[in-house]
């Protein structure tokens, strides 16, 4: 949080450890956060948010998948084709189209880029668990 801060982000709610025994932090909204910040480019395992303006469609995008990680992401919009279109362009293992952390149990959950290894989920978390092996024999010999 003090790194945020001194980056130029605001608690606009939250922003430091919680009173009493272990290591919380309180709920976190961060506003005025610029490109670009490390709030931005790192996970933060806690209860914060950034909340980051963008001047078009495209710089969005672009912003969001500078980031080194991918495990999700959503995109909100009142347009169908729109939400479909930026969906297909971010660079993460799940994406949510005006919603967020619904998980189906019949697809894989995973990330892209430094987000994770394997599958969770699925069928598709079986491949965790087994190890293909091609054997080609030349019957000539």
């Amino acid at each position: 949080m003090e790194r945020a801060q001194s980056e130029g982000a605001t608690a606009a709610l939250g922003g430091g450890a919680l009173e009493g025994a272990g290591y919380f932090v309180a709920p976190t909204v961060l506003t005025n956060v610029s490109e670009g910040a490390a709030c931005t480019l790192e996970e933060i395992f806690g209860p914060v948010v950034t909340v980051e303006t963008f001047a078009n469609e495209d710089e969005a995008i672009t912003r969001a998948n500078a980031v080194p990680y991918g495990l999700a992401a959503s995109a909100w919009t009142l347009n169908p084709q729109r939400g479909h279109d930026v969906a297909s362009k971010l660079d993460a293992g799940t994406v949510w189209v005006n919603s967020h952390l619904v998980l189906a149990n019949e697809m894989p959950w995973s990330g892209f880029k430094s987000s994770g290894y394997g599958r969770d989920l699925s069928a598709y978390a079986l491949d965790d668990y087994s190890r293909t092996k091609h054997v080609m024999h030349n019957k000539a010999r």
